[in-house]
């Protein structure tokens, strides 16, 4: 039996959702547990998927995450043959770093998968709706904290590159449960490859794809989702009798939320790493205010490694939301991101080992040289006293002028080894 040829019919009439995740930033310093955004509803983050650990962290008062629900701010997607998809819900996720996200949810059948695919036109440049992309960027620019706009901005400087930087998060609802793994696997990479759910397709030479899955029921000895992670994309498939649009994003809040702590931990480890390369390469390596930022960097690093990253153990109770968990870090490339900066936080420490060999070498040298000025009117003024005296304490003098001599000598030879 062959449990993808036997229900593609099934799998045909599935319901589709994709949100559209646009990474963000922003400069101004937001106290995120009094934020409010102008005519936005604030929406708490309550899921039995957290650990509590991950759900004390995400309490308002806390102050690390605030998710926002923005009503109807972006219009449904309309095709040159007036073919239209649906805009369900739109978000506003700001972290405490100065990293924020904004995610747009497309619904549509299944049948319709190629125009997401239009709409996205993954692998290559050529967009074919620039009306979404410039609907979105308008958005994110009107939206205002106080009646003051332009707080968030695009990660991409080229506003024709927004859609190609973006992270998308594939559902799909289907009727019926899966007996195989082989079913979900199938059906998810179909998700990712942003095509018909129920099509025979394979594509073997993608290699950085991983798969993760519900627990297998143990009365109904049957599974009820699973997902396929890429570092473009990461899609679920759930077995529900509820077969709308509401429930797409009813059913995937706590996995987009998930999904959203890795791309967090993505995006800054790359603010991390250019703020780090840009000051590296600083030619006025000599300055003060370099000094201080290459201390700032690396305290900025180090806290990120500290508390900005989590453990799978700490994110979810249930051992198949860490396998997920654990499978988006790996594919997204999380842990060489954090190696390169402790790398370069190295590099800082060495930076700043450097400029306080060089401060201590300067001070050194200035005693050194008010030492000599103080010893030469010393003995000017013993010569003042002595120019009448006898031979052996100008014999003394002499001496001690020569050890003098030979002390500084020494000195400069090994100043000048180092």
């Amino acid at each position: 039996m062959n449990e993808f040829n036997d229900n593609r019919q099934v799998y045909s009439d599935s319901i589709r959702g994709t949100y559209v995740i646009f990474p963000l930033k922003y400069d101004s310093s937001l106290n995120l547990t009094e934020l409010t955004i102008d005519g936005v509803e604030n929406a708490d983050f309550s899921s039995y998927d957290m650990s509590d650990i991950l759900a004390r962290r995400c309490r308002k008062e806390n102050g690390f995450v605030r998710r926002y629900i923005l009503n109807s701010c972006i219009d449904d997607v309309h095709f040159l043959n007036g073919k239209i998809l649906a805009v369900n819900e739109s978000q506003l996720y700001v972290f405490n770093n100065k990293i924020a996200f904004f995610t747009v949810l497309v619904t549509y059948d299944n049948a319709d998968a190629g125009y997401i695919d239009k709409l996205i036109n993954p692998g290559y440049v050529q967009n074919y709706n620039r009306s979404f992309e410039e609907n979105v960027i308008k958005t994110v620019s009107n939206i205002s904290i106080g009646g003051v706009s332009n707080i968030f901005r695009l990660y991409v400087d080229d506003m024709k590159l927004a859609v190609k930087e973006t992270y998308l998060f594939n559902v799909a609802l289907v009727s019926r449960r899966f007996n195989e793994l082989e079913t979900i696997e199938r059906i998810t990479f179909n998700e990712h490859k942003l095509i018909d759910i129920s099509r025979d397709f394979s594509d073997p030479s993608e290699k950085d794809v991983a798969y993760t899955y519900g627990t297998k029921d143990t009365n109904m000895c049957s599974y009820r989702w699973g997902a396929c992670i890429t570092s473009q994309s990461i899609s679920y498939v759930y077995a529900t009798d509820v077969m709308t649009a509401a429930n797409v994003a009813e059913q995937s809040r706590d996995d987009v939320f998930l999904t959203m702590l890795v791309l967090h931990q993505k995006s800054t480890c790359m603010l991390v790493n250019e703020g780090i390369q840009n000051t590296l390469i600083d030619n006025k390596r000599q300055s003060l205010k370099y000094f201080r930022k290459v201390k700032m960097l690396k305290k900025e690093a180090l806290e990120f490694r500290a508390s900005g990253t989590l453990a799978p153990s700490q994110v979810s109770r249930w051992n198949n939301v860490c396998e997920t968990y654990r499978c988006l870090l790996a594919v997204n490339g999380i842990d060489e991101a954090l190696e390169e900066i402790e790398q370069k936080v190295e590099l800082i420490r060495d930076e700043q080992e450097r400029k306080s060999s060089d401060m201590q070498n300067y001070v050194a040298t200035v005693i050194a040289v008010f030492g000599l000025i103080s010893i030469v009117a010393s003995v000017l003024s013993i010569v003042d006293l002595v120019n009448s005296g006898s031979t052996d304490i100008v014999a003394a003098l002499g001496v001690s002028c020569i050890g003098v001599v030979l002390f500084v000598f020494s000195w400069l030879i090994l100043m000048l080894k180092k």
